[in-house]
């Protein structure tokens, strides 16, 4: 029988390891046992795990434990996860081990399934997993996104009449949409001081410090915005985008309606004709932002650490 030639063998295991390369917002149950996994998206680096040996590993643990603590250690990940999103802030992968599984860690794949399908039966969430880049580094991290009632997906837009900071945030996401999906930070900070919002106004009687609300609460917390330095500029010039819990709270319709009613006169969401254009090609896809999800992959190490 021939052998198979050693470079072969390499470039086999190569093009596996990029077959296996994760994405940007991933299943939560289908994640490692482990919170030092780490991936090198370039193919170099491939997780210790597959997912399926992950989840077996944890169902083994599982059963080496009593029923009762399995459901108690479910129900306080459920309520926890739920009390981190009234306050719309991303769950880490080490706070769940940290906070709910402590010694238990190892059933964490096991405990997220069980939490995932009850979040969805009884309150219409999913729970789903999202790699949060900051330089090279990625940490894995949860949120709870309403996909039950993903066509009256308005509410986020509608709170906006009773929360100031909803409204602002609001306008924000109207501006980058109406950029074609990017704005650049001065001209962002030009648009809203029309608005009476100034960049270095730290003690606004609403928004206090307004350049730290959108750049931090909303941007690394909430991650409604996804706040970036622009690519090879120098001096260092920064662009903001729609962040994953926009992409998917968000319908760009909504956005669009929203733009129509500031400049009031009845005017017809037709009247944008670039932007109706991505209105439409989003609603016939199913998905608010799918390719701008995929296309965010980029290859660069990735590191759970926290």
């Amino acid at each position: 029988m021939p052998r198979v030639p050693a470079s072969s063998q390499r470039q086999s295991q190569k093009s596996q390891a990029r077959k296996g390369r994760p994405r940007n917002v991933v299943d939560a149950a289908a994640s490692s046992d482990s919170d030092d996994d780490y991936f090198q998206v370039n193919g170099t680096q491939a997780a210790s795990q597959s997912q399926t040996q992950s989840m077996t590993q944890a169902e083994k643990a599982a059963a080496k434990l009593t029923p009762e603590l399995i459901e108690r250690k479910v129900g306080e990940l459920v309520q926890y996860l739920l009390i981190m999103e009234q306050r719309k802030i991303p769950v880490r992968r080490g706070d769940i081990t940290k906070n709910i599984l402590k010694e238990y860690r190892t059933i964490l794949p096991h405990v997220l399934e069980r939490a995932k399908r009850k979040l969805k039966s009884a309150f219409g969430l999913e729970l789903v997993e999202i790699l949060h880049k900051t330089g090279k580094t990625t940490i894995k991290m949860y949120i709870l996104l309403n996909k039950i009632d993903a066509e009256k997906q308005g509410v986020f837009l509608d709170s906006s009449r009773d929360d100031p900071k909803v409204g602002l945030l609001i306008t924000v996401l109207s501006i980058i949409f109406m950029s074609g999906g990017a704005v650049n930070e001065p001209v962002l900070w030009h648009t809203l001081k029309k608005l009476g919002i100034k960049q270095d106004e730290k003690n606004h009687e609403v928004f206090g410090d307004v350049k730290k609300l959108l750049t931090s609460e909303f941007a690394s917390k909430q991650m409604y915005l996804d706040y970036s330095r622009i690519p090879n500029t120098d001096p260092a010039a920064y662009q903001f985008k729609w962040g994953i819990r926009a992409q998917t709270e968000c319908t760009k319709r909504k956005v669009l309606d929203f733009v129509c009613q500031m400049y009031g006169n009845d005017m017809d969401v037709k009247t944008w004709k670039e932007q109706y254009r991505e209105v439409l090609q989003s609603e016939s896809t199913g998905d608010n932002d799918e390719d701008n999800s995929e296309s965010s992959e980029k290859d660069e190490s990735s590191d759970e650490s926290d």
